[in-house]
């Protein structure tokens, strides 16, 4: 499977809000589950590991330990091009997970630093999230706790079915070209691409 690796820069400087005129942030689509019970009560957590998003940026490790080999291996920065780790987030919405998980919420992420970039989804290094969707079909008590997940971590509200559209006020994916390009994917390795994105602190 293709997969292109590009260096997202995250420049913050204060009192600065406008972003620059060619490059917009990256952004993609996230999957989580709201904790209901336990110390981490009413926050969000990977679907497939129980990792707290208890903060809005989350920044990589690698947990992708599934032999006793694993632990034994040397550290490295996550996301690495020979391992599955980073912080995952999908090219398109996924809105169909929260419609059938009763405790799942979709939302929208920026995405900088080291990025893994394939077909449908990318790994990233650092990712903030920007909004989460509200399914109108939803419980009251669903409805409720992704409006509370939304207001600990200051962080916009969207109707679902509308992240799509809704993603564009935060940035934009990475260029199909990326990955359209045979050329792009000869020089897999020795490809980085330097992006300058301004994000609000």
């Amino acid at each position: 499977m293709p997969l292109i690796t590009i260096m997202v820069e995250h420049v913050a400087r204060p009192g600065e809000s406008r972003l620059p005129d060619l490059i917009e942030p990256i952004v993609g689509f996230r999957n989580w589950r709201i904790f209901r019970t336990g110390p981490a009560a009413g926050e969000l957590s990977s679907p497939f590991l129980p990792v707290s998003w208890s903060q809005r940026v989350v920044h990589a490790e690698c947990r992708n330990w599934r032999s006793p080999d694993d632990l034994l291996r040397k550290p490295h920065a996550a996301p690495d091009p020979d391992c599955g780790c980073g912080i995952r987030a999908y090219r398109a919405p996924t809105s169909d997970f929260s419609k059938v998980d009763h405790r799942a919420v979709s939302g929208i992420v920026t995405l900088w630093g080291r990025i893994e970039i394939d077909r449908d989804e990318m790994r990233a290094q650092l990712a903030r999230v920007e909004a989460l969707g509200i399914y109108r079909r939803w419980r009251r008590r669903q409805q409720q706790a992704v409006r509370e997940v939304a207001g600990n971590l200051g962080v916009d509200l969207v109707d679902l079915d509308e992240l799509g559209v809704a993603a564009t006020s935060y940035g934009a994916l990475p260029p199909p070209s990326l990955l359209a390009d045979p050329q792009a994917h000869r020089v897999r390795d020795r490809f980085a691409a330097a992006f300058t994105s301004r994000v609000g602190a």
